[in-house]
């Protein structure tokens, strides 16, 4: 039996691009995260070490996406590894996206981001 930890639509205001302006100014980001867990019976206990918090999810990917990086696919990079080493004996896959909610590119109306299975 599998469970899926589903994190939607967080919203965060982060520093993260290539260019000096997107460094300084910020944007709007959006991650969406899941992640899916090994649940067997204990799960029935009603306790949540048979499954992995949101609350710590949540908290590792605040803490990634407010360190300003150049590219998202290395925050999405970072939030995994960090998600994988924490939960590692619970985690069996997950899907993380950022999206940057007004790209600085000219004429484009619409979000662009990356998305990580991990």
């Amino acid at each position: 039996m599998e469970f899926e930890i589903i994190l939607d639509k967080l919203r965060f205001y982060a520093f993260h691009g290539v260019f000096e302006e997107e460094r300084r100014v910020g944007n709007e980001f959006i991650v969406n995260l899941s992640v899916k867990v090994a649940c067997g019976q204990e799960v029935r206990a009603d306790s949540l070490e048979a499954t992995v918090s949101y609350a710590e999810l949540f908290e590792i990917v605040k803490e990634e996406i407010n360190k300003p990086r150049n590219l998202l696919e290395k925050v999405a990079l970072e939030i995994a590894d960090r998600i994988r080493e924490k939960f590692c004996e619970q985690i069996i896959s997950g899907r993380i996206e950022i999206r940057k909610v007004h790209p600085p590119i000219p004429g484009m109306l619409g979000e662009a981001g990356v998305a990580l299975n991990f």
